[in-house]
């Protein structure tokens, strides 16, 4: 992990958005920070593998990292939207995705102030 360490250090002239925070990290911590940050799920699905696999990279940057948080969670919106849209008026499902979007909108909105707070970071 020191090396991981000095990648953060050597980036810390760069904005935010540009740095690269797994840079110096093997395969096996990106693997163990994939397990701890919930991106695996082996005891429900078994095992990943080929273009299925989702997997941390050491070169994605901040910027990357923020820009496709923002995507999925729009596309999950999206998803629960058509969803609640499509179920009968007395469906729990409707309900369920109606509450599970409007707390992804609140999200999306908690991420715009992250976004704003990177990209201030360094801007005074």
């Amino acid at each position: 992990m020191g090396t991981s360490q000095q990648a953060r250090i050597d980036e810390s002239d760069k904005p935010l958005r540009s740095r690269h925070p797994l840079a110096g990290c093997d395969q096996q911590t990106l693997i163990h920070l994939q397990n701890d940050w919930g991106m695996s799920e082996p005891l429900i699905f078994g095992p990943r593998l080929g273009s299925d696999a989702i997997c941390l990279r050491a070169d994605l940057t901040m910027g990357s990292a923020l820009a496709n948080l923002r995507a999925i969670l729009v596309s999950n919106a999206s998803m629960l939207a058509m969803l609640a849209d499509n179920s009968a008026e007395g469906d729990p499902a409707r309900h369920v995705a109606n509450v599970v979007k409007e707390s992804l909108r609140e999200g999306m909105g908690m991420l715009g102030v992250v976004e704003r707070g990177v990209d201030d970071a360094f801007s005074n």
